[in-house]
């Protein structure tokens, strides 16, 4: 039985004693008339009215006992207004569904990045100058996170800061000013606030002058939370071997593939060989349909590991047999007896070829060659391409790009989660011959187009959908925390950021204010046709990135490209 139930049979308990005293005392009047009667008129006082009434008065106070002690509790569990668990909540550092929110939320076909990681810096410090309501909001959505300290160098940036209106200095608690500086190394900036320069300035320099113009006023705001991250950073490996670069490149003499007397189809006349990747000395980039609508310009991508082992697989007894009686026969022909009169070369020794040509074919297995370091993840719904940039200060960042394969970016970003994207990078292998199917020679080929673009989020709207309000609303904002007897909500709140994809590394920076080779052989020779697995890597459809910390999985940005640089 619930307490309702419980607290309403009470109730009638109560009003049932109620009504029987009543009767009761009704009973009393009647006999007392029935002895005023009998006594001629003269007026007798009941010994027992003063009784009934202080039981009335009783259960009267029984009753209110049980509506104003038992009934509060359930009122009050019902009626508080508890913060409903967010399913966004962080629970570390690691790629959540936090991180893909703002992309589900902004889920339109446009190119669109944005710093997971600049928000939850932004939202944490302000947590420490929340109170109440307003804090217990921004904890449900961030909860226990710990924001990582990252060092500053020609390749990362990444700064806080608050500025303060000069007059209004003495507003903000000196106890949270110490907490920004030694908690989130911030500056604590006083301004005039006469005009956003001296906070666009600031941005500019801690992004690498990626994020320019941040804030278009400032006359109505006391002050700023801003934090502010950038990086310029090269791949390990250029991804397609150019020329005009510092990046190294990992094939600088040209792309070459030979698989000695194999060949991967019939109509093959030489051994396999792939000679359609070459240097590329001017910068010529390959172009590449995009979308179906356009040319994009492009990184191509090699990769070509040979685990199929043709002297196993085939039988040694069986190659000998079958290149024996065809090497014999060509030694017989007139064209060969002809050739030998003045190429002392030819072997005449058929064992002796044989011997050689099993030792080349067998040399075949466990080859491999790679135009660029990378991951790679692919099946029938979707390709994942992953490839590290440079190390610095003993942090490595990865860009990995997912693209959708049956169905569109927008209907695959919806249907996303943490738990997902975790899975496709859990899956990624690096390309090494290792991690590629046993028994098959295996041919990777893609293109992956650069972008260059910048975004803006409605970070207003997205965070009051995440269930942050108060903090917007200056007659429920609450920051108490930070300011000593000033009534002040956040408005505006503005995240930008912007990215470059290259041959060489990305460029991204973003902000947050509250506030192959061909060869032939002449003579004779034998191709045995081997099993071949074709992996199309390239990228030729809208999709989705993210850049992350290898070690943590934290994420610094993430996007989509709808429209890269046409070519």
């Amino acid at each position: 039985m619930s307490e309702d139930e419980k607290r309403e049979e009470v109730k009638e308990e109560i009003l049932d004693d109620v009504e029987k005293t009543e009767d009761n005392t009704q009973d009393v009047k009647t006999e007392e008339n029935q002895e005023v009667k009998k006594d001629d008129g003269k007026k007798k006082k009941s010994k027992k009215g003063p009784l009934i009434i202080i039981i009335i008065l009783l259960l009267i106070a029984i009753f209110a006992c049980v509506y104003f002690l038992v009934l509060p509790k359930t009122v009050k569990t019902e009626t508080k207004k508890d913060v409903k668990k967010s399913q966004y909540r962080l629970s570390g550092n690691g790629l959540e569904n936090f991180d893909l929110y703002f992309l589900q939320l902004e889920n339109k076909e446009m190119n669109k990045v944005y710093s997971p990681l600049s928000i939850k810096y932004a939202l944490a410090m302000l947590q420490d100058g929340a109170s109440g309501e307003t804090k217990e909001q921004i904890t449900n959505l961030i909860g226990d996170y710990k924001p990582k300290a990252y060092t500053n160098s020609d390749h990362m940036s990444f700064a806080n800061a608050m500025f303060i209106r000069n007059t209004f200095k003495d507003k903000v608690k000196t106890e949270y000013v110490t907490k920004l500086q030694k908690k989130y190394n911030a500056e604590v900036i006083l301004d005039e606030f006469a005009g956003p320069d001296n906070i666009n300035n600031w941005v500019s320099n801690k992004t690498f002058k990626l994020i320019n113009n941040l804030v278009d006023s400032v006359e109505d705001n006391d002050f700023f939370l801003i934090n502010a991250l950038a990086i310029d950073m090269n791949w390990n490996n250029q991804i397609h071997c150019a020329s005009g670069s510092e990046v190294p490149c990992l094939t600088p003499k040209g792309y070459h593939v030979y698989y000695d007397h194999e060949k991967i189809s019939d109509n093959d006349e030489y051994a396999y060989s792939d000679v359609s990747y070459p240097y590329t000395s001017d910068n010529s980039f390959p172009s590449i349909d995009f979308n179906g609508d356009k040319k994009v310009k492009s990184s191509e991508i090699l990769v070509d590991v040979n685990r199929y082992n043709a002297v196993k697989e085939i039988g040694e007894d069986k190659i000998r047999k079958e290149v024996g009686d065809a090497y014999r026969k060509w030694l017989e022909s007139e064209e060969t007896k002809s050739a030998m009169q003045w190429d002392k070369s030819i072997e005449t020794d058929v064992n002796k070829y044989l011997n050689t040509y099993i030792k080349e074919l067998d040399s075949n297995y466990k080859k491999e060659s790679y135009s660029t370091d990378l991951s790679l993840y692919v099946d029938e719904d979707v390709k994942v391409f992953a490839k590290d940039l440079q190390t610095y200060d003993n942090v490595t960042l990865q860009y990995v790009g997912i693209m959708p394969k049956n169905e569109k970016l927008s209907d695959f970003v919806k249907n996303s989660n943490a738990e997902k994207i975790n899975i496709l990078i859990k899956n990624l292998k690096e390309a090494k011959i290792d991690n590629f199917k046993d028994g098959v020679a295996t041919i990777v080929r893609g293109n992956i187009p650069f972008f260059k673009y910048e975004y803006q989020l409605e970070l207003i709207k997205d965070l009051e959908s995440l269930g942050v309000k108060n903090i917007f609303d200056i007659n429920k904002s609450d920051l108490s925390g930070m300011l000593d007897g000033e009534k002040e909500a956040i408005n505006p709140a503005i995240h930008k950021a912007n990215i470059e994809f290259s041959n060489d590394g990305i460029k991204a920076g973003a902000s947050t204010a509250f506030g192959g080779y061909g060869a032939s052989r002449g003579g004779f020779e034998y191709l045995y046709k081997i099993p071949i697995e074709e992996i199309d890597l390239t990228f030729d459809k809208p999709y989705m990135y993210i850049i992350r910390d290898k070690a943590t999985g934290e994420v610094w940005f993430t996007g989509t490209v709808y429209e890269p640089i046409v070519g």
